[in-house]
């Protein structure tokens, strides 16, 4: 196996060595290309560090359960690379398309805010007439309850006085009841005597 990798690490180096010697300003090109991609790529990974990092855990993570499981390494990574999902990096905006974004974000931004300040100033302009008429109502609902624990404590000590008289009138009329059932029964005992 290491073997292979040298000889696969020599045949490369040999065929990049070639084309440079042939070709310089195709393998420069070339190499500003890769340089570009390689750059694009890193500024990804730097932008979303923690998805690439527990997508790169995953991967591992799967390769390990796969060889703990009694699969070679081979099929641990074959598993692996299957369950990888390859999400297609939006490519950078120019900078005139850039500053193009901007402005019409900062306009639209603008208008949003204008429009929000002019509703507010116009709902503060009929809040201070609002305040009035609620502090009128708060007033006018004070007094009205002022008066109504008046009028309950009124009402309350008529229904005590009634009460009162109530009971007295019950306790006569009990009283009445007796003296009037002692009377006929006097009335009766005497009747009998005469």
């Amino acid at each position: 196996m290491k073997k292979l990798i040298a000889l696969t690490g020599a045949g490369v180096g040999a065929a990049i060595g070639t084309i440079y010697t042939v070709e310089p300003v195709a393998f420069a090109r070339f190499l500003d290309q890769a340089a570009r991609a390689v750059a694009r790529v890193s500024d990804g990974i730097e932008a979303n560090s923690v998805p690439v990092s527990a997508a790169l855990g995953m991967f591992l993570l799967t390769i390990v359960y796969h060889k703990a499981r009694g699969k070679s390494f081979r099929e641990s990574v074959e598993v692996a690379a299957t369950r990888v999902q390859v999400v297609a990096v939006p490519a950078p905006v120019s900078e005139t398309e850039n500053q193009v974004v901007k402005r019409a974000q900062a306009r639209a931004t603008r208008t949003q805010l204008i429009a929000d300040q002019i509703a507010l100033e116009n709902q503060i302009r009929k809040l201070p007439a609002d305040v009035k008429q609620a502090e009128k109502d708060v007033c006018y609902t004070e007094q009205a309850v002022v008066e109504a624990e008046k009028s309950l404590t009124a009402r309350r000590q008529a229904h005590v006085e009634a009460a009162e008289k109530l009971g007295t009138l019950r306790k006569e009329l009990t009283v009445g009841r007796t003296e009037l059932s002692a009377i006929a029964t006097e009335l009766k005992r005497l009747a009998e005597v005469v």
